[in-house]
């Protein structure tokens, strides 16, 4: 046999969508059933319900209403604001409108929201009988009698609470626009509800705003009077201010101080700086001492044109007394003359220089008086322009306060006036864009809707039930659930024949050669070389199959197996199953065939009880006749050494060993044989009763060789074939050659 092992898994686990279906394919009647039933049970309930038609109206509520009367801004709200639309819609929802709404349609004597008037329903109706029946009365809610006396109070509300749950309001996103949904059973009525609501949400505006302005007009009546009053005294007190200061306007009075300051501040300053230049020629004057050649020194009196005019009149005298001293002498006339005319020049200039000294000192003198008077004009000046200051703050004071009566008093009076003149204008802050019609089909139930629903919500529980009946069933279905639930080492799987000729028959040996059975021969042949290979390292010549319970395949497995070793090796089968012996019955051999009983008690040859199969090569021991005492037969020294009398003529012994869980006999076969080969057959053992088996091994210290599963689902196994193995073939000699690809 050739196998080319399949490429190894990544790793990552895979969902196995497989088995699911497998599961759901297993349990699809009851599935089908539980759907069928729920869908009938909720089609049903769903006719019975009364249908509800919804109406809708919508509204479009303004930021802000149109400004035709000022007075709004004393009461309105910041329309602006989201918390302004979010009151409106809870307005709407209020139950004032509510109220409204069902004392204007009259809702209260309707059925639908009083059960307390009016002819019971078709529902109540089959409630009422249904509450004859004994068993359903815990279950079933309890009808109210038409008979029954309650308050006024607890029935209004009971009629706004029932009005309310099928009222619904939906602001639309990002929109001033609010949809008025209600539903009833009467199409025109949930209409009307509609529109009469946003009417009434209208009205209820138009109503707030009209008592707000008329309590704001009474208002501002009253605070007319009062300021009116104000203005009265505020004037007055200005006019008394007045006449008791004798000022008749402080304005011009104010400019005119403001500019004999600033002119008197000027001439100060012109005058100290007059006052510092004489002072500063008076110090030159003292220090050039008091000579008239000094003073010459100071430029104010050198550069005065006096002083210029008899400094060349001298210049003039003294170039005429040298011209005449070249020609005349000292005694002459003309010199005389003319010396005295220079010294009456001389005594002129020195005649002005002091005079001009005189004058600055004077002048000084007239600095200091005019530069100290003025500065005592300036001070008397700022005492006065202060005191009118004062008396300005009082006037500004007086007069502000008649300004801001005046200004008061005429806001008010302009409000009056306003709101006298539009005070019957209706201003509204909402309007119908769509107002609410007949609904012509029902809102709810949605009866396709929900019986689709009902249907998949069956089958999604019908499945998850079927997945949860699966995993507590606790059974192995597949090769996986082998080394994933039990642990073991799974050596292969058979599986299952659905063979016309083995319907009522158990499976003999000529399948193994069967043509159309080629699956089941791989799959022998796949078992036969997982066992040789956990025997490589191995001696052992004798294999025991066992099961945990009758009719799982033990004997189908250890039959096969043999066939399937005897094409390699000489290899002898012996049924080990004294009590239920099967496989000289699957060779056709008779029920008196010499076997392993008529060897170990009647001392018959072996070679007369072996039987020679030559299609398959293989000798088979049958059990011979039943013994009373088999599980002592098969401890005894002499079955011992009949095995190992067989072990010397033979390559392979396979033994058909009882079921663990009947009789122990397979136990004493497994330590003799030194290990064991266990069928579980697919979709029937359960984890527990295998659990059961290999504790019952392991306690008697018997290796477990693996795992043989029975009986798979034949798609499954192709399928697990086709994925492992790409395919398989049989030649027609019926060699034991496997293509793979």
């Amino acid at each position: 046999m050739r196998l080319i092992e399949p490429n190894p898994a990544s790793g990552q686990a895979r969902l196995d969508l497989k088995r699911y279906f497998s599961v759901i394919k297993r349990y699809w009647i009851p599935i089908s059933l539980f759907v069928i039933i729920v869908t009938l049970i909720a089609t049903i309930l769903v006719l019975s319900i009364t249908p509800v038609y919804r109406a809708t109206a919508t509204l479009l509520i303004e930021s802000q209403a149109n400004k035709t009367i000022s007075i709004e801004e004393v009461y309105s709200l910041d329309t602006n604001k989201k918390e302004y639309y979010q009151t409106q819609f809870e307005i709407l929802r209020s139950d004032y409108l509510s109220e409204k709404v069902i004392d204007e349609l009259g809702i209260a004597q309707i059925r639908e929201f009083n059960n307390l008037v009016g002819k019971p329903s078709g529902r109540e109706q089959l409630l009422t009988l249904l509450h004859k029946v004994e068993f359903l009365q815990s279950l079933l809610p309890k009808p109210t009698p038409v008979t029954e006396t309650v308050d006024a109070g607890s029935a209004n509300q009971s009629v706004l609470k029932k009005f309310k749950s099928h009222l619904a309001i939906e602001p639309i996103r990002n929109t001033q626009l609010v949809r008025i949904h209600f539903a009833s059973a009467d199409p025109v009525l949930a209409a009307n509800v509609a529109n009469a609501l946003g009417q009434a949400y209208i009205e209820s505006n138009l109503e707030a705003r009209l008592v707000a302005t008329q309590t704001a007009s009474g208002w501002i009546t009253d605070r007319l009077g009062e300021l009116k009053n104000n203005l009265d005294i505020s004037e007055l007190a200005l006019t008394q201010f007045l006449q008791d200061e004798g000022l008749i306007e402080l304005n011009d009075i104010d400019e005119l101080a403001g500019t004999e300051l600033t002119n008197l501040t000027i001439r100060v300053a012109e005058a100290r700086e007059k006052r510092v230049a004489a002072e500063s020629i008076y110090s030159l004057m003292q220090g050039s001492g008091a000579g008239s050649a000094a003073l010459l020194s100071v430029p104010e009196i050198s550069n005065h044109p006096q002083v210029r005019d008899v400094k060349n009149a001298e210049t003039d005298a003294e170039r005429k007394v040298s011209e005449l001293s070249k020609r005349y002498g000292e005694k002459h006339d003309k010199m005389i003359q003319a010396r005295a005319q220079l010294a009456a020049v001389r005594s002129r200039a020195n005649s002005v220089i002091n005079e001009l000294a005189r004058g600055i000192e004077k002048e000084l003198t007239n600095a200091r008086k005019q530069e100290a008077s003025l500065i005592a004009q300036l001070e008397s000046k700022k005492g006065d322009y202060q005191n009118i200051s004062s008396k300005r703050s009082q006037y500004e004071s007086l007069k502000r306060d008649v300004d801001s009566s005046r200004q008061l008093y005429d806001l008010f009076l302009n409000r009056q006036k306003e709101t006298t003149a539009t005070s019957n204008f209706e201003d509204v802050i909402a309007r119908f864009t769509d107002k609410a019609k007949t609904a012509q089909d029902p809102y709810r139930p949605q009866t396709t809707k929900l019986i689709a629903i009902s249907a998949a919500f069956a089958l999604l529980i019908g499945i998850v039930g079927a997945l949860l009946a699966d995993a507590y069933r606790n059974i192995i279905e597949k090769p996986d659930d082998i080394e994933e639930k039990l642990g073991l080492q799974h050596l292969g799987f058979l599986p299952q024949v659905k063979a016309k000729r083995f319907k009522n028959s158990p499976l003999d040996h000529t399948l193994y050669y069967d043509p159309d059975a080629a699956l089941f021969s791989e799959s022998v042949r796949t078992i036969r070389t997982s066992i040789l290979l956990t025997l490589t390292n191995s001696k052992r010549k004798v294999l025991a199959v066992t099961s945990s319970l009758p009719s799982e395949g033990k004997t189908t497995v250890a039959l096969n197996l043999a066939q399937s070793l005897a094409k390699m090796e000489r290899t002898l089968l012996i049924d080990c199953d004294l009590r239920m012996p099967a496989v000289g019955s699957r060779y056709g051999l008779p029920r008196n065939q010499a076997g392993l009983t008529n060897a170990l008690v009647m001392g018959t040859p072996i070679s007369e009880c072996i039987y020679h199969d030559d299609q398959s090569s293989l000798d088979i021991l049958p059990s011979g006749l039943l013994p009373p005492n088999p599980q002592e037969l098969l401890s005894s020294p002499k079955f011992t050494a009949l095995i190992n009398q067989l072990k010397q003529s033979y390559e392979r012994i396979i033994l058909d060993t009882p079921p663990v869980h009947v009789v122990s006999d397979s136990l004493i076969l497994g330590r003799l044989a030194g290990g064991m080969v266990v069928v579980v057959k697919a979709e029937s053992t359960t984890e527990k009763q295998i659990n059961h088996t290999v504790a019952q091994l392991v306690r008697h210290d018997i290796a477990i060789d693996g795992v043989v599963l029975n009986q798979l689902s034949s798609k499954y196994a192709e399928a697990k074939y086709k994925l492992h193995y790409g395919y398989y073939n049989t030649n027609k000699k019926g060699d034991d050659t496997l293509e793979a690809s």
